[in-house]
């Protein structure tokens, strides 16, 4: 990843401050030994403020971090982590985020319904979905539903 399209995160903030990338910025103009040394101690420092994050009873500074139970969703957490990625990790998430809204709209059409059926219109929507997509797109969707089939034999 380009060092350009680098973002931190709220995490990130949490665990460094000013000074730490005051330090970092200098380390360019010291001698090789004396950036190992430097570079462990920023690291040190902002691993002993992860573990101090954790430390308090309620969750602490962590909590700021912490989306509430009944508003995170897995396509929340795809579309937060997607500003991270290369352009193509992106696109991929792109993918799996309109795969997991397309089956939530799915299940969310069957709940209004009543029970489906096999010859019932919307039966494998995806499947009826598939002729209009690109062979690319097509491809994509066969790897996510490869991957998903996998990820519930695990479940």
């Amino acid at each position: 990843m380009e060092k350009d399209n680098l973002k931190l995160t709220d995490f990130d903030y949490l665990i460094g401050d000013h000074h730490l990338q005051m330090i970092k910025a200098a380390l360019p103009y010291v001698q090789v030994p004396q950036q190992k040394f430097i570079s462990l101690l920023v690291k040190g420092n902002e691993l002993m403020r992860t573990a101090e994050l954790f430390q308090s009873d309620g969750g602490g500074e962590m909590g700021i971090c912490s989306m509430e139970a009944d508003k995170a969703s897995p396509i929340e957490m795809l579309n937060a982590m997607k500003p991270y990625g290369t352009r193509q990790e992106q696109d991929t998430l792109d993918v799996i985020i309109n795969l997991l809204q397309g089956f939530q709209l799915r299940k969310n059409y069957q709940d209004a319904s009543g029970p489906s059926h096999p010859g019932q219109p919307g039966g494998d929507l995806l499947e009826k979905l598939k002729p209009i997509l690109s062979p690319e797109q097509q491809a994509r969707i066969e790897n996510i539903q490869l991957m998903m089939q996998t990820m519930q034999a695990f479940v």
